[in-house]
């Protein structure tokens, strides 16, 4: 036997153990992603609430800054924001994509919906954690 076919054999056996290995998300990705989720649920149902009350709303002279059409977007991004939190979650490096693409789209709407208003930077705290924690842990997601 050659030195070559047994240096051969351990790096396949270091490899199988290293793949076989499930990869952890890590703390902070996990609790990052169920402050979203809480918040996500909760944006959710306050919206649907809105968008099924307007109308006694406006019965008792109560005026909602925002149209049907700008809370639906808004649900649906929100919607679809939970779904990627969810794939990140489950270790889908869609799931990474389509978070910040929709962080991005989210903070559009908002700047587009109420101006810019330097309270929206407040906004980006979590997504800005959430970018260093998946920075740090990239080989669950194949980055």
């Amino acid at each position: 036997m050659k030195i070559y076919d047994i240096m051969y054999k351990k790096d396949i056996a270091r490899f199988i153990m290293e793949n076989s290995q499930s990869q952890k998300l890590g703390a902070g990705i996990i609790i990052i992603s169920i402050i979203y989720i809480i918040l996500c649920i909760a944006s959710i149902f306050g919206t649907v609430v809105l968008l099924t009350q307007k109308a006694s709303l406006t019965k008792q002279g109560i005026t909602l800054p925002l149209t049907n059409a700008q809370m639906t977007i808004s649900l649906i991004l929100q919607l679809l924001l939970l779904i990627a939190i969810i794939l990140i979650l489950f270790k889908k490096s869609i799931g990474v994509y389509s978070y910040f693409l929709l962080i991005i789209l989210d903070l559009i709407n908002t700047i587009m919906d109420s101006g810019f208003k330097w309270t929206i930077i407040l906004s980006l705290i979590l997504p800005i954690l959430m970018a260093i924690c998946i920075n740090r842990k990239r080989k669950p997601f194949n980055l």
